[in-house]
């Protein structure tokens, strides 16, 4: 079940190294081991350390997105370019916040730019991840073009839609 946020979320494209640190911080070693396929938990540090290239990534490469209540980072967006308007995405919520709406928020709010659209966005999740599944089959967000089940893993790609006139 998902949760209303009460204060206001501000998104910004405008992420530093420190912000992302704290957010990872405020993930148990859960989150991070499931958000990185990881085989085991590790250390936050060492998850940032490991992953900081993908998690500040901006143009042209992609975007990071951070969403934060009041100066909290509570969330983060990444949107990695791998291939002819192909992105991959990745998703990070702070435990404190998750089934709130940040991943959503973000999601919805970056996906909305024009520069995405028409865009395939793909995502790799643990199979049994409901929250991600119904995040990435919401039909606000595009109809998913491929969906693929390997094991503990599901892939989906969807094609963003064309601005609305």
């Amino acid at each position: 079940m998902t949760t209303v946020i009460a204060e206001p979320v501000v998104v910004s494209h405008d992420v530093t190294a420190d912000q992302v640190r704290v957010l990872v911080g405020d993930c148990s070693p859960e989150t991070l081991r499931r958000r990185f396929f990881l085989p085991a938990a590790l250390e936050a540090g060492e998850v940032f350390r490991r992953y900081r290239r993908f998690l500040l990534i901006g143009p042209p490469s992609g975007a990071s997105v951070l969403a934060t209540v009041g100066s909290r980072p509570v969330g983060l967006l990444n949107l990695v370019a791998v291939g002819d308007r192909l992105v991959e995405v990745g998703l990070l919520v702070a435990d404190p916040w998750q089934r709130r709406g940040i991943a959503t928020h973000l999601l919805a709010s970056e996906l909305a730019r024009p520069r995405w659209a028409g865009w395939t966005v793909r995502a790799t999740v643990q199979a049994d991840n409901q929250a991600a599944r119904r995040l990435l089959f919401d039909p606000l967000r595009g109809r998913p073009r491929r969906s693929t089940a390997g094991g503990a893993e599901l892939t989906v790609e969807v094609v963003v839609p064309e601005a609305r006139r």
